[in-house]
């Protein structure tokens, strides 16, 4: 990251210096950027069993699975950023959420590293169908349906959201909703 700005953005000076993995200060007009973590929201959506898988579409971790989720934009909450990217993603409007953790987590996105901090949360609807939801081309190239018995955090492409699954794996609701194929 030191090496991505060179010249102070305040007066143009080659005196800017990297700190701490987060600072940047300028030592000749004392200018200072701070580049603190950045918020994500990331879900996991059951249906009869299934958890909602999507398939990246862009690197980072292009091919790998992925939940519904991305970026808190300024000013909006993460249950309302949940919602946004699950309806920009596959067209799926989510009536209910609920919070289950947090993990620090990295993103790397054209040379730059964001650290961030991923707020998770999970949605249950067994009215959920794959032929109700649509893939968006530029950020999803699939998605699919995933018995939550049989699914592989290691494919997961971000090492939050693997940590998150089992964190989700080891709650009440989980088994609750696991046991959907057992009651029918």
């Amino acid at each position: 990251m030191a090496d991505l700005f060179v010249y102070c953005p305040a007066c143009g000076d080659r005196g800017i210096t990297f700190h701490q993995d987060k600072q940047y200060f300028c030592k000749h007009c004392g200018f200072e950027y701070f580049h603190n973590v950045a918020t994500a929201a990331g879900v996991f959506v059951v249906s009869k069993g299934r958890l909602l898988c999507l398939v990246r579409a862009q690197e980072p971790g292009k091919g790998l699975l992925s939940l519904p989720g991305g970026f808190v934009d300024p000013g909006e909450r993460a249950e309302d950023a949940v919602r946004r990217e699950c309806r920009e993603e596959v067209g799926l409007n989510l009536e209910s959420i609920h919070f289950l953790c947090t993990f620090p987590n990295e993103y790397r996105f054209r040379n730059m590293l964001y650290h961030t901090c991923d707020l998770y949360f999970y949605s249950h609807n067994d009215e959920l169908e794959p032929d109700m939801l649509i893939a968006a081309q530029d950020e999803v190239s699939s998605f699919s349906f995933i018995p939550l018995q049989e699914v592989d955090p290691l494919r997961f492409a971000f090492p939050a959201a693997r940590k998150a699954w089992e964190f989700f794996v080891e709650t009440p609701v989980f088994d609750k909703l696991a046991q959907y194929g057992d009651i029918l």
